[in-house]
């Protein structure tokens, strides 16, 4: 085995990319991701490793003949062809190893053919996986240490040979100061640090320890660590005191590798103190992990450094998946936003990309969207060939240091989604479950989300924001989307100032009037309301042509959303009711004015009085429709 063995990868992955070759599909445009389920957040790691397999991996003789005598059939002489010619000619995109970012964001993106993008899932996820738990658990442990220095001494605990160099640059990349595995320190040119085993006290016993600690003294003129727990901690510390006295030579540390670490490392400072060596730090070791080291240095405990071996592997590991995204060459939108519905599995359809705003929030979005904000993922590869944004050690670790003091002990906001993406995921999850004539007999009409109507407005509605995710979700689960808002005339008759009982709001032409952004991007038709100066209208059928233009499209069901409760959406769900259409509110999608206290409760129950269904979550993925009481009463009138 090498690190550029292509066949360090599961077998099903070889045998479906003979079957691109034979179907024809091998050379198509396939783009993958890799991003981990879960919650939390974790330290990007890995990328370099995963850059330098691609790079590198080849198919050899041996590995073809190999495969032919497994199965000659699958493996015949156009695919071995294919193999051996095999080079990776895609690109990647990565976040920039060190930040840390919330689960779900995706960590590689692949765009490559299809031979090749399938051919490498397995060491893909070897290579994230593994490096990211570490660098998580890294960072967490750095951050307890608050300055402290804390070095690896892991190699010996871990998943075998090949883990030590991934090991010892995840936790050098996330803050560590360097690594006790002398190879890794070599290849990777970072700090290597080593003291004593207590085989070397042991070969001569309790009484030869004095003496051990003398010969390691005199040996290192730089100053040697003295590793005093072999027998009795407090005796061993006593000795390496004795051992200093009668060499001369610079007592540089000692390490404590078991017992009560607080209780020792405080005699153990007391003790040095006294004879004068109040330069000698203490190094503290033995299975620690972020909690223990935090707890220690919350206590004031006199440590100078800590080695953190068993545990800087410790956890549950990194859960990450690596699923087909996106087929840019396909032109049906099924084909090519690709999604998996398996439960508690789902995938979020398209190639995506992460912005992470001003206030920390995280927003998965579709990667053609436009955010303005600050995109995390970047090109770190272009064509096989390495990008001026691939993996760079020294620079990463001063990025992963910069990304601890920004995000602080809370860790990565929660990834949230795009309106853009929530409305591609519901439409193709509808498309997916065969759902198609359930979604052209039904429309959505998102009711006034307009700028006046949205909190910090002319005519503000308390929570009124909350409408437009769930709003966008449903669109998507929507044959037609139709958008109501007011278009009022600047003297119009519901205004105060002409004896109405509202303030001056949603002037045509004014940027109150215009709806929110996410609204305004939903495809459909727009019709605009209380137009005449002399005559109100709070219902989207009042004085329009909405009936006309649903019945023309073979509507018979409507979702009703968007604002308020209590007056446009109550209004235009009992027009709706009027003209014949089955028609549920989306008590998710609503929020109300309250004028009066309870207002937009008593208009919910008006509404079901009336014949309308009220649910929740409209368009989620594990559920069109959430029943709630409200569609419980609905279904006895």
């Amino acid at each position: 085995m090498t690190p550029n063995d292509a066949l360090l990868t599961d077998l099903y992955c070889l045998t479906m990319a003979a079957d691109y070759v034979h179907e024809g599909t091998a050379d198509d445009l396939a783009t993958f991701e890799l991003a981990a389920r879960g919650a939390g957040a974790m330290t990007v790691a890995g990328v370099e490793e995963a850059l330098a397999f691609l790079e590198r991996m080849r198919f050899i003789h041996d590995d073809l003949c190999w495969l032919a005598e497994q199965d000659p059939v699958t493996f015949d002489a156009p695919v071995l062809d294919r193999l051996r010619d095999l080079r990776f000619g895609g690109s990647v995109w990565a976040p920039r190893e060190g930040t840390i970012v919330p689960a779900g964001t995706p960590l590689l993106r692949i765009t490559a053919t299809r031979l090749e993008a399938t051919l490498v899932e397995t060491p893909m996820l070897a290579a994230i996986n593994y490096a990211v738990r570490v660098a998580t658990n890294a960072t967490a442990i750095v951050r307890a240490a608050r300055g402290r220095p804390v070095w690896d001494f892991s190699m010996r605990r871990l998943d075998g040979l090949g883990a030590g160099h991934t090991a010892a640059r995840a936790a050098y990349l996330a803050g560590f100061a360097g690594t006790a595995t002398a190879a890794a320190a070599r290849d990777l040119r970072v700090p290597a640090t080593g003291t004593m085993a207590h085989a070397k006290v042991m070969a001569r016993g309790r009484a030869g320890e004095l003496d051990v600690f003398c010969d390691q003294l005199r040996s290192r003129a730089a100053g040697a660590t003295l590793l005093v727990d072999t027998y009795d901690p407090i005796e061993g510390l006593h000795k390496a005191i004795a051992a200093q006295r009668l060499t001369g030579a610079r007592l540089k540390a000692i390490r404590i590798d078991s017992g009560d670490h607080a209780a020792l490392a405080t005699t153990a400072r007391d003790l040095l103190d006294e004879a004068g060596l109040t330069d000698t730090a203490i190094i503290l070791s033995g299975d620690l992990d972020a909690a223990q080291i935090g707890a220690l240095v919350d206590r004031g405990v006199p440590v100078a450094a800590f080695g953190v071996g068993t545990r800087l592997r410790s956890g549950e590991a990194i859960g990450a998946v690596y699923k087909l995204v996106e087929q840019p060459e396909q032109d049906d939108v099924a084909l090519r936003y690709t999604m998996k519905l398996s439960p508690g599995k789902e995938t979020d359809p398209g190639a995506h990309q992460v912005t992470r705003r001003a206030d920390g929030t995280h927003v998965l979005h579709l990667a053609d969207e436009e955010l303005s904000a600050t995109a995390l993922l970047v090109e770190v590869m272009r064509d096989g060939a390495r990008t001026r944004n691939a993996p760079d050690l020294e620079a990463d670790r001063a990025h992963a240091a910069r990304e601890r003091a920004r995000i602080g002990s809370d860790g990565a906001a929660e990834l949230v989604r795009s309106p853009g993406l929530l409305a591609l995921r519901a439409r193709l999850t509808a498309e997916l479950r065969g759902d198609r004539s359930s979604i052209s007999a039904t429309a959505l009409i998102a009711v006034d989300v307009q700028h006046d109507f949205l909190p910090g407005g002319a005519l503000g509605v308390p929570g009124g924001d909350a409408v437009v995710e769930p709003l966008v979700r449903a669109a998507g689960a929507a044959g037609l989307v139709v958008k109501t808002r007011d278009a009022h005339t600047v003297e119009h008759c519901s205004f105060t100032e002409q004896g109405g009982i509202w303030p001056v709001h949603c002037v045509a032409g004014t940027h109150g009037a215009e709806l929110h952004p996410a609204i305004a991007a939903l495809d459909g038709p727009l019709v605009e309301k209380a137009t005449t100066q002399d005559a109100d209208a709070y219902s989207g059928f009042d004085g329009t042509q909405l009936a006309r233009l649903l019945q023309d499209a073979g509507v018979t069901h409507v979702l009703v959303g968007g604002l308020a409760t209590d007056y446009c959406v109550k209004a235009t769900v009992l027009d709706a009711l009027a003209a014949g259409f089955r028609t549920t509110v989306l008590a998710d999608a609503v929020a109300a004015v309250d004028v009066e206290d309870g207002d937009g409760r008593r208009a919910l129950d008006e509404m079901v009085a009336a014949g309308a269904q009220v649910a929740t979550g409209w368009g989620r993925e594990d559920s069109n429709l959430r029943l709630t009481d409200y569609e419980s009463a609905a279904l006895t009138n």
